[in-house]
């Protein structure tokens, strides 16, 4: 008699710690993800027929889809339990699919954070997969289809190449090539700044920046005007003319969603958001505690939502209260508002268990696990206790008709500072008063020029993707992974720049495809989204406003030519332009003359897509006496000796450069080249032992 359950959840982990949870009336198993997807060889989109997609079981999980068909007869119900999204709902809809054939008993369940409570209360009260949310992430997979499989082969005829564009994707790298376009087109414009080191009747001693000259906001352009000025200065003495105080409330910061998480790991320990997200999932599926029971950390991290359940908000009252005092816990509960209509069907990113801070749970994580750890706890417990009390004092300090004015500030009542130190905090000023004639220590007196926009860091991108509501924070990852895999950019200091290619596919995009790669349409795009989960909006008219703008497109490209990825040389042998082209024989580029066929010059390009010459060394072969030559490997993209008589003559030998030596271990310092960023980067040999790597900026 059938008489157990079947528990089927994503991951291997997730089921290691559910299973602890429930007894032996239960079997637990893993799908690995999704099951189904459209074929990855032909489009999958019925575009004549409501875009019906044809979806197949993938070839790689044919061995878990058979073990969950023989564990779905043998068992006397099946509750889905992959992960609470729309991607976690359509995993679970492909699954019934598959099984309902068997064992017609299917349910789903979902819960928020792997704890015994929540598991047992999911479990208590199953439902039905809400289609709403699989419509909404078939929308989402049919239109990366669409655009991937559509516009991907115009880019490989009439440019060249492995190339490939997205939805989502090539939006993305829009923003990194404007930013690029912004900087070298910015001209710097020179300004100075003058401030005053002084002292009153009680130390320390502050710094003064001139504000203002007769009432107007000072503008100095030039070492002329700065001289005036220091000239003024000297006639007249400084005089404390007026003390304000202000007393002011700072709120909370709102606990971490997915896009706050991955921006403010990127700043505190420069984590890639491909690292934060995997290490958020290991605490999210669990951690063997001292009690050897496997716990899930925190709550699901995959959400755009600041809410935080009653429970919650109970449990972390009694932790403040009994830790940091009656005092820190608000009279009403802090709530934070989004910027944007969003899902409200998750809380905030949180930790299951608040009474076990960071410290406690050290021994137990790993180094970077904690820190994720500890960042995700301390923005909850700091989002719920009272606001700080700081007061903020301004001294205006006037010499003849200059005013100089400085603030600093006093933390009257910490409030969540308790918990979060306070960036770029103010410095604290000495008691003086009104009317005192302060001593000058030192007039300071500084050229600068204004600086371009900064190119974007990972935290940056995922900033302003979010600002204008392209795509979602947990796809970013692999939006930026993309990017480079495609060579369309690289990392240099940590910070985005695009390659040639890529400037060149962003310039064809946005001439050919100017409203697909817009950001107001791949925005609506997304609310569409939302509505589509949200049961007011039929999926198939989200995709019908974007085929018809897509298929538009194409038809009017559809009889131009092919374009040269021109790189501003001339051609030695006939004078005419040399561009970037891709060979498939080799798969790899290089540089030719865009006369072919009838001029046949070309020229190989390393990594960096330098132009590669042999040069031939005064050294001769210990094999055969012929000349050694310095030659390029694409296959290990870097230079090595070898024989002037290859092939005849196989003689190979590596080509070390004297990069000295490691300052952290002493072995000698070697390049690398990173296949993720397409650079090369100079890093200790006794790697993995020591991790040093040398970065320009240290």
């Amino acid at each position: 008699m059938k008489e157990k359950i079947l528990v089927i959840v994503e991951s291997p982990a997730k089921s290691n710690t559910i299973s602890k949870y429930l007894g032996s009336d239960y079997i637990v198993s893993s799908s690995m993800g999704h099951v189904r997807d459209l074929n990855p060889h032909i489009l999958s989109v019925n575009v004549e027929n409501d875009y019906k997609p044809h979806y197949e079981e993938l070839k790689d999980k044919k061995n878990i889809i058979n073990e969950l068909k023989k564990l779905s007869k043998k068992c006397k119900e099946i509750l889905l339990a992959s992960d609470p999204d729309r991607e976690g709902e359509a995993i679970a809809f492909h699954l019934k699919e598959l099984l309902k054939s068997i064992n017609s008993n299917i349910y789903r369940i979902s819960f928020n954070e792997i704890t015994k409570k929540s598991i047992s209360e999911a479990i208590e009260n199953p439902g039905d997969i809400d289609m709403n949310k699989v419509n909404s992430q078939q929308m989402r997979r049919l239109l990366d289809r669409l655009a991937g499989y559509k516009i991907s082969p115009v880019l490989q005829r009439k440019i060249g190449g492995p190339l490939s564009a997205g939805r989502v994707q090539s939006v993305a790298l829009k923003l990194i090539v404007e930013r690029e376009r912004a900087i070298q087109s910015f001209e710097p414009e020179e300004y100075w700044v003058v401030s005053a080191e002084l002292n009153g009747s009680n130390d320390p001693s502050f710094i003064a920046k001139l504000e203002k000259h007769n009432g107007k906001k000072v503008k100095i352009t030039t070492g002329e005007q700065t001289n005036e000025i220091l000239n003024d200065l000297k006639q007249n003495e400084f005089i404390l003319n007026k003390i304000n105080k202000k007393l002011k409330k700072r709120k909370a910061f709102a606990p971490l969603i997915t896009s706050t998480l991955q921006q403010e790991a990127f700043k505190r320990f420069r984590f890639p958001v491909k690292k934060t997200m995997r290490i958020a999932q290991q605490l999210y599926e669990g951690i063997n505690l001292k009690n050897g029971e496997r716990t899930g950390l925190i709550t699901y991290m995959r959400t755009d939502s600041y809410r935080i359940s009653t429970e919650a908000r109970r449990a972390v009252q009694k932790f403040i209260v009994s830790n940091y005092g009656k005092e820190y816990w608000p009279e009403k509960p802090n709530f934070f508002k989004t910027k944007k209509k969003i899902q409200d069907a998750h809380e905030a990113i949180r930790p299951t268990l608040p009474f076990y801070s960071p410290e406690e749970l050290k021994t137990f994580l790993k180094n970077d696990q904690y820190k994720i750890y500890k960042l995700i706890w301390d923005r909850f417990l700091a989002s719920q206790m009272k606001e700080a009390k700081v007061e903020e004092t301004t001294f205006e300090i006037n010499n003849g008709n200059y005013l100089f004015v400085i603030k600093g500030e006093i933390i009257k009542f910490p409030g969540y500072l308790k918990i979060l130190k306070l960036q770029n905090r103010l410095e604290e000023l000495p008691e003086l008063n009104e009317g005192e004639v302060l001593k000058l220590i030192e007039i300071i007196h500084k050229q600068n020029f204004t600086k371009p926009p900064a190119r974007y860091t990972e935290a940056g991108l995922v900033k302003i993707l979010e600002e204008k509501g392209i795509g979602r924070p947990s796809t970013y990852a692999k939006i930026v992974d993309t990017l480079g895999k495609r060579d369309y950019i690289y990392k240099e200091d940590d910070r985005f720049t695009p390659t040639l290619l890529g400037v060149n596919v962003n310039g064809y995009l946005e001439e050919n495809f100017k409203d697909i790669i817009n950001y107001n349409f791949t925005s609506e795009l997304e609310m569409q989204l939302d509505l589509v989960s949200e049961g007011k909006l039929e999926w198939t008219k989200g995709i019908d406003s974007f085929y018809k703008k897509l298929k538009n497109d194409l038809e009017k490209i559809e009889k131009s030519g092919k374009i040269n990825l021109l790189i501003g040389r001339k051609c030695p042998k006939c004078n005419k332009e040399l561009a970037r082209k891709y060979s498939y024989k080799t798969k790899s580029w290089f540089i030719g003359c865009s006369a072919f066929p009838e001029c046949k010059y070309t020229e190989r390009v390393d990594a960096n897509n330098s132009k590669v010459v042999d040069q031939i060394l005064e050294e001769k072969c210990p094999k055969c006496g012929n000349f050694l030559v310095k030659r390029y490997s694409r296959k290990t993209r870097s230079y090595f000796i070898g024989c002037k008589g290859y092939p005849e003559c196989d003689y190979v030998r590596s080509l070390k450069e004297d990069l000295g030596k490691c300052p952290k271990c002493g072995k000698p310092l070697i390049k690398r080249f990173s296949r993720k960023t397409k650079r090369y980067f100079i890093a200790c040999s006794g790697y993995p032992e020591c991790k040093y790597i040398y970065r320009k900026n240290r």
